[in-house]
């Protein structure tokens, strides 16, 4: 049987975090505010390095460079 998770997310700004990458870590930052999260691709291990504005709900994606999802064409 599926868990299912609701959130209540009304009244919250909504952040989207620019990334990149550097070794084995992904990097989150917000431009927005001080957001930045670091997510280690090897270790699995994530670092809340600043929460920046604590009523935001923060997200974002990493695509790695040659990767264009938007161009692409499975035909």
């Amino acid at each position: 049987m599926p868990i299912t998770f609701k959130f209540k997310s009304e009244g919250y700004e909504r952040h989207s975090c620019r990334s990149r990458r550097e070794g084995a870590w992904l990097i989150f930052e917000c431009p927005e505010c001080s957001y930045v999260r670091k997510w280690n691709l090897e270790s699995n291990k994530m670092k809340l390095e600043n929460e920046g504005n604590r009523y935001a709900l923060h997200n974002g994606s990493f695509e790695p460079v040659g990767l264009q999802s938007d161009k692409y064409n499975p035909n």
